[in-house]
This record gives C-alpha cells, structure tokens and sequence, in this order.
C-alpha cells in the first residue's frame, strides 16, 4: 500500500514538472502576441494546414459536414494552445497564383475545462484571454461562411498541385521545426490537372470505370519525373483524407478504388499516420 503511494506521488510530480514546463513555453497574451495571435519569439507549438477543394458544385449536406469537420470548436481544440490553423482553397486558380486565406494561431481558451494548460499563468488576466480566443472563433467562423458564398466553374482539379505546392512554399511555415504537423484534404480527390488526370487514369467515363493500384498506376505514369520531383516529404506529419461523394461525377466502384489510390501514394511518401473520413453516402 505505501508503495502505490510513493507511486501515486511520482506520477503527479512527473506530470506537475511536464506541465509547468510547456506551460513556461507559451507566450504570454497579449504582451507577446502578433495580430494572427501567434508567438512573436517565433515559438513552433504546432500546424494544422487544411486543403478545401471548391471545384466541384457542393450542395447543403456536404457544405455543413466540411463545416463540422473543420471549423467545429472540437476540431480546433484537440491540438494545444497556438496551433496555427491555416485554410488554402483549391479553385479555378493555379496554386502558385493565391495565398492562404487564414493563417492564425489559436490562444488559450482561459477555461480549464478542456486541459489545464488552457488557463491564465499568474501574469495573465482571464477576461483577456476569452477576448483573444473568441475573437479567433468568430474570424474562423466569418471564413466557414464565406469559403462556400462563391459558386466556380474549374476545368481542372489541382489537387496534387496544391499538396506539393504546400510543401515547397516557404510561406506555409510547415516544417520540422513544429511540435506536431496536419494536413488535412477535403475533396473528392479526384485530380484533374493536364499532367495529371484521374479521370484518364480510372476511365472516370467508361462503364467499368475503376481507379488502378497506385504500383499500376506508377508504371503507367507518362510522366513519372514530374511526381518525382514534386514529390511531398510526409515524415512526421499526421495526414486525414475527409473525402467528398459526387456521384454526378463517380460511381461507387471509383469511390472505394480512388480513395485506396490516394492512400497507397501517402503512404509511400511517408506519412506518419493517415487516416480516411468520409462523408455519409446516402445514395
């Protein structure tokens, strides 16, 4: 009995110690806080950079579960305090020619509730700390609403265009250097671009249309330099695929064929852990 004591005693001054420390990492608000709510030290608490595709008409249904999925409070307070959440579009523009639409970092909430290290140090004032988090729920809520107000017409999908594009910008700020890291894609993943079309490679158009295995679709590839060159580097970053049902465009065979694609290609580029959601199918 009294060595479940002494036990009991070590885990809690272990955890007190591992607490205060990243507790003692954080910035203070609002003294060391720039206008995105990040660090102005430059401290790297984390990086979640979501990948919203456009191109395809999107009714009601999907357009709440997008929202639910990555807009919802749950979603942005599973990573710690001062994750930078950033949000990309892929529309009818090349990558290289937009920016991201939102690039900021969530500050403690002040309400302990959800973990400890959510509430006020001894130098910081409770009241300030609900301002700054609710002013950064209310700009994440402006964004939801107004991502999906524009109604696009795209020839092309640049999907893989958009990941590497990511990855090779400096700009996004989503290097090793970050406690944790997330790609997040919402889309129907199916990649339409001149170098690169899905809808060739899983005869999208055929009545036996089926997507091939990424070994298969590899081999087959006429341009196999270009994936080469462009290829992301997915070390140590968590990757989640939250797919999109367009049926209008795809057939249920495509569906679970492209999303297997997908996965077989991030695992081959190193992903840490990728995970597959998708929306309802009620069709």
């Amino acid at each position: 009995m009294k060595n479940i004591t002494i036990f009991k005693r070590l885990i809690f001054i272990v955890t007190l110690f591992l607490t205060t420390n990243v507790l003692a990492d954080y910035p203070n608000i609002p003294k060391d806080l720039d206008k995105n709510f990040c660090d102005k030290k430059g401290g790297k608490f984390g990086h979640v950079i979501t990948i919203i595709d456009i191109t395809s008409d999107l009714d009601d249904a999907q357009v709440e579960f997008i929202k639910d999925q990555v807009f919802s409070e749950e979603f942005f307070m599973d990573p710690y305090p001062f994750t930078k959440f950033s949000y990309f579009l892929i529309n009818n523009k090349k990558p290289q020619e937009q920016e991201f639409l939102f690039s900021k970092c969530r500050p403690k909430t002040g309400n302990k509730r959800f973990r400890k290290n959510e509430k006020a140090t001894w130098k910081e004032n409770e009241k300030v700390l609900e301002k700054y988090s609710s002013k950064f729920f209310s700009d994440a809520k402006t964004l939801s609403n107004e991502i999906f107000k524009e109604k696009i017409s795209s020839d092309h999908s640049f999907i893989y265009e958009t990941i590497a594009y990511i990855f090779q910008n400096p700009k996004s700020d989503f290097k090793s250097k970050h406690r944790r890291r997330d790609l997040i894609i919402v889309s129907d993943m199916m990649q339409n671009s001149d170098r690169l079309s899905f809808y060739k490679a899983c005869n999208a158009k055929s009545d036996k249309a089926k997507c091939p295995k990424f070994s298969s679709f590899m081999n087959n590839l006429s341009d196999k330099d270009y994936m080469t060159a462009t290829a992301p580097k997915g070390n140590n970053i968590n990757l989640k695929m939250i797919y999109l049902n367009n049926r209008y465009e795809t057939n249920k065979e495509i569906d679970r064929s492209l999303k297997e694609l997908w996965v077989e290609y991030f695992k081959s580029r190193n992903f840490k852990k990728i995970e597959v959601v998708s929306q309802l199918d009620i069709n």
